[in-house]
């Protein structure tokens, strides 16, 4: 399928800003993560940490995005931290004005008791309310309306860091100390661990204020975000991936001079030059890429279709139909998991099991099945940018989104079908760049990718998955965006005739024109 349609290449690359709000979430509420050498107990009385209110301006590179403010409040039990953002950003050519906001209740040692987030984005409504009970965390859910409760197991007795600095600081820390903290993060649904360390020492200047600062580096899935410290356990500034900077402000300066339309689209900056025009991607059976920049390490490369070695990456285009029969013992063994509802992934509701018998028909076998849903997704969504936690019964109801609620919605509906499906996450080619994009895989007889953002089962070779899950899982990306570099380093067309695949590469004619 040619993508000729405007609508498609507006939401192409999207798939970055579920991303970038993590990281995001990183930089303002600190609440997504992983490890280094020592964990910090959450067993010392912390009822010397002074309240404080903090704003600060948000910058994309040198351009002022949107502001955030934090609120550190004692109570006679504990804690209550709180903080609100605000920021405009600019992705696929449209503007979104998104807001988020985040209450927790802590106990006296700093460890969650309770929390509240919100993510507001034009009609998109996302709240999230969690306690936590015993060794479990329990979520209720509502986007679009409706009410949903996940249970969670932790492994430690979480945080919510945005009152931690105040904290460590009243327990004394200096240059060389690092700890091992785990958060519970409530957009993605998941425990985390963050790995902090004191670099150093420095002095920084602030709206022309000199302030003695600790510069702490904070480790997420081998991503960077370098912090300053203040005396007082003050956030000064903070820095990330992709020009993303926080800086202490006055509240008059934290409201003011935010561009309501930032210049930098965000997934054209996050995408990646491609070294050669790849031309009719459809046409293209077999692809050889190096990958550099990253470390592969807990990335989903290798499997399927895609074999990964000394970082370099060959993909296979699969061909249908399959012989089910042959993997029946696999599939009921191994794949069990890719039937059953997650969150976010609600193949059990009624609406998703009645639409999906609707859809398939008469069909009995799993291919069938599956294309059918494909067709129907492709044909009933409207493309278009959705800042939203991607929601397979909100993308129904709503019957539009990017490639994120396409996704979530085709694997609902498969599961329901009885068709196992997993999400997947990495890059597609476009217009002479790599774009991040978010599509799926059905198991018939073995993983066959399937693309319903263009309609594509199987998706073409230039789909590079990098991880395969939910959007906890998805949030892995941020070791890729921004670092990755690819070189096409082979690509051959469908073999014309016997021995036509051995044929040396020879660039394809035409890029595809949207």
């Amino acid at each position: 399928m040619k993508l000729l349609r405007k609508g498609l290449w507006n939401v192409l690359g999207f798939g970055v800003l579920f991303v970038w709000l993590v990281m995001m979430g990183l930089l303002v509420k600190k609440t997504y993560f992983q490890p280094p050498p020592r964990i910090v107990r959450v067993t010392e009385n912390a009822s010397s940490v002074s309240e404080e209110k903090t704003w600060m301006s948000i910058y994309h590179h040198d351009e002022k995005i949107g502001y955030v403010k934090s609120r550190l409040i004692k109570q006679p039990d504990g804690f209550i931290v709180a903080d609100s953002a605000r920021m405009n950003l600019r992705v696929g050519g449209t503007v979104q004005r998104i807001s988020t906001s985040i209450i927790g209740h802590l106990h006296q040692d700093g460890s969650l008791r309770s929390f509240v987030f919100r993510l507001t984005s034009g009609l998109v409504h996302f709240e999230a309310r969690g306690k936590v009970e015993d060794k479990y965390m329990i979520v209720n859910s509502r986007l679009g309306g409706e009410w949903r409760q996940s249970k969670i197991r932790l492994k430690d007795k979480p945080l919510l860091s945005v009152g931690l600095w105040p904290y460590l600081m009243k327990n004394g820390i200096k240059v060389g100390t690092r700890w091992r903290v785990p958060v519970f993060d409530p957009s993605v649904m998941a425990e985390r661990q963050v790995d902090v360390e004191v670099l150093s020492r420095e002095v920084i200047v602030l709206d022309g204020k000199k302030w003695d600062a600790l510069k702490v580096k904070t480790m997420f899935m081998g991503t960077e975000v370098f912090s300053w410290i203040g005396p007082n356990g003050e956030r000064l500034q903070e820095e990330s991936f992709m020009g993303l900077r926080l800086v202490r402000a006055s509240e008059e300066q934290a409201l003011s001079g935010i561009s309501f339309h930032p210049e930098t689209d965000l997934a054209e900056e996050a995408s990646i030059a491609c070294n050669m025009v790849l031309g009719n991607t459809s046409e293209i059976a077999y692809l050889k890429v190096r990958l550099d920049g990253i470390n592969p390490e807990g990335l989903d490369l290798d499997g399927g279709r895609q074999h990964f070695k000394d970082f370099v990456l060959e993909i296979t285009r699969e061909t249908t139909p399959l012989n089910i029969k042959a993997s029946r013992a696999y599939e009921m063994k191994q794949i069990k998991h890719y039937l059953a509802p997650e969150p976010m992934v609600e193949s059990n509701h009624p609406s998703i099991k009645t639409l999906a018998r609707k859809i398939v028909g008469g069909a009995k076998d799993p291919e069938s099945k599956a294309r059918r849903i494909l067709r129907w997704v492709y044909k009933s969504l409207d493309k278009r940018v959705t800042v939203s936690i991607p929601d397979a019964l909100v993308t129904l109801k709503e019957r539009a989104g990017d490639c994120n609620e396409h996704a979530v919605l085709f694997a609902a509906l498969s599961r329901a079908a009885g068709v196992p499906a997993r999400l997947c996450a990495g890059l597609v080619y476009n217009r002479k760049r790599f774009y991040y994009h978010a599509w799926n895989e059905v198991f018939l007889g073995r993983w066959v990718t399937a693309d319903a953002l263009m309609g594509e089962m199987p998706a073409d070779v230039t789909h590079i998955r990098f991880v395969e899950g939910g959007t906890d899982r998805q949030a892995d990306m941020v070791r890729v965006i921004g670092r990755v570099k690819v070189t096409v380093l082979e690509a051959r067309e469908s073999p014309k005739s016997e021995g036509a695949s051995q044929q040396p590469f020879r660039p394809l004619s035409r890029d595809h024109q949207i």
